[in-house]
């Protein structure tokens, strides 16, 4: 079935919900009961309750919340690979919508993730193009063309829409063997003056190299980077976490390590909530680290970096969830409950259902059952002072 025919084609589904108060039939407060059952992982209750949204009626910003909503649900299916529900709901929307403003990039990244490719296409034209369709969805579709060998396409779509893309056409044209192209986008691309594009870009080749087996000359050109940009605090996280990975695939661990410690130093600045500079160092930036430190058997050196990022950070639940994680799969289950213990015991953290579920399938694994059920109840007992809190 074609991607137009999805919103053209009639919904079987009833028009006309179920009565309810004014509170229940609030788009806000269908908003906020759809996002806290997506955080739940409760994706079929969440799907009806957006069911509900995109019938109600009223001005544009009632319309925005509405689509806000369905686009939450559908991207939590399709990141959960529920494609034909997703795929359902949208027509549903789509059919239903009392407005022209319909949750495409969901469904374009589905379509994406899957190779359909034609369909993501078709569906990003109906809708608009670059007109409507987010950064996020332009890069899962230059990056699904220039993968399926149709990097022409690609420039022809997004060539000096989004300088972000441009690591993707670059990455590509190299790995075709194109250099003259990839340095003739990546000239064009430094005088644009997006220092964190070109950056990322110097990261790509640097990785292009390696991988091409030229050593010297990406530890050349990652030296003087080094010296040029991280010299004066210049390189922001996103590249800095792509070179911590390149640097440790490759072997050079001394090099990831000293880079680790720059980016650390460069984030101690720290803004009104006592945080470390976002710009500089993040959740992922200590993950990659702590990974690195359990593949070589160090789980000692991981603890130790963990206690000492964990509280200067934004997002302490993702570095949480990575150590308790990191502890099951290695069967170290008596630290993951003194993490898990920690976590919960912290007042402006919850642990989220996937560390929930972590906890219990090494209960099961190791047939501790009991502690199984209570992991259970102690989910349940989060759930319910979760909504609690969103209600009043």
């Amino acid at each position: 079935m074609s991607t137009l025919s999805y919103l053209n084609r009639a919904s079987s589904i009833p028009s006309s919900p179920p009565p309810m108060s004014k509170f229940e039939s609030d788009p806000s407060s269908i908003h906020r009961r759809v996002t806290m059952l997506i955080k739940l992982s409760n994706l079929d209750a969440a799907a009806e309750h957006a069911r509900l949204a995109i019938l109600t009626r009223g001005e544009l910003k009632v319309k925005v919340t509405a689509n806000t909503c369905c686009v939450a649900i559908i991207d939590a299916l399709c990141s959960a690979g529920r494609y034909s529900e997703a795929y359902e709901l949208f027509h549903f929307f789509a059919a239903k919508s009392n407005s022209d403003i319909i949750c495409c990039d969901p469904i374009i990244n589905a379509f994406c993730d899957q190779g359909k490719l034609d369909e993501a296409l078709e569906l990003y034209h109906h809708s608009g193009g670059g007109l409507l369709i987010g950064s996020r969805t332009q890069l899962a579709l230059a990056q699904g063309l220039v993968n399926a060998g149709r990097i022409d396409e690609a420039m022809d779509l997004f060539y000096c829409v989004n300088r972000s893309l441009y690591d993707i056409f670059i990455r590509g044209f190299l790995d075709m063997g194109n250099h003259q192209k990839a340095n003739q986008l990546f000239q064009e691309l430094k005088l644009s003056g997006d220092l964190d594009a070109v950056l990322q870009v110097r990261a790509t080749f640097i990785d292009h190299w390696f991988k091409q087996g030229m050593d010297e000359k990406a530890m050349k050109h990652y030296i003087m980077l080094s010296k040029e940009e991280f010299s004066q605090g210049r390189i922001h996280v996103t590249a800095g976490n792509t070179l911590l990975k390149v640097l440790l695939r490759y072997g050079k661990k001394t090099e990831a390590w000293s880079l680790f410690s720059q980016m650390l130093e460069q984030s101690r600045f720290r803004g009104l909530e006592g945080y470390c500079n976002a710009r500089k160092f993040d959740s992922e930036s200590c993950n990659i680290m702590v990974n690195e430190c359990f593949k070589l058997g160090h789980v000692s050196q991981a603890i130790n970096i963990f206690h000492k990022i964990v509280g200067t950070i934004s997002d302490p639940q993702l570095c949480y969830r990575n150590m308790i994680t990191r502890f099951c799969e290695h069967g170290m289950l008596s630290d993951a409950e003194r993490f898990f213990a920690d976590m919960c015991s912290e007042n402006y953290l919850v642990p989220d259902v996937p560390t929930y579920r972590t906890m219990m399938d090494a209960y099961v694994k190791e047939l501790r059952i009991s502690d199984a059920r209570k992991t259970v109840n102690q989910t349940l007992d989060a759930c319910l002072t979760y909504i609690s809190k969103q209600v009043v």
